[in-house]
């Protein structure tokens, strides 16, 4: 079973995360902001954080940005689940290391693919000669 953190403001959006996740089989842990988020990541160190972005205290962007920069956290999947779709948040996502983007409202089935790809990307990293269960980045 696989840890998966949702970082979101919105109660009804972590529960329907959750229910979705639970489904699969996950275990779900949920941050209701940025900041709890950040702790719980280090804390609790899941698989994948899905993150939104607008979110009061410390934005999405932050956090990303933060859990990419210490290497307790830098090596986990990030997905950003969010109703911000345009490009500049999706770029500034990308270049600070999130592993996919959905915009809310999502398709049925697109966060149980992204996660599954997350998690068998993951898996292939922990598994992969000479890499010693570290993700190399480009």
């Amino acid at each position: 079973m696989s840890k998966i953190l949702v970082v979101d403001d919105h109660e009804e959006i972590r529960d329907a995360l959750a229910a979705l996740l639970e489904e699969e089989g996950h275990e779900v842990i949920h941050a209701e902001n940025g900041v709890i988020g950040l702790e719980k990541a280090s804390q609790d160190s899941p698989d994948v954080i899905l993150l939104d972005i607008a979110m009061p205290q410390m934005d999405g962007l932050e956090v990303l940005q933060r859990l990419k920069s210490d290497a307790t956290t830098a090596s986990i999947a990030v997905i950003m689940v969010t109703a911000q779709g345009d490009r500049h948040a999706m770029v500034r996502a990308v270049q600070l290391g999130t592993r996919d983007y959905i915009t809310k409202p999502w398709e049925t089935g697109e966060v149980e693919m992204c996660v599954n790809w997350a998690l068998k990307a993951k898996a292939r990293a922990d598994t992969a000669p000479g890499l010693g269960g570290v993700q190399k980045s480009a």
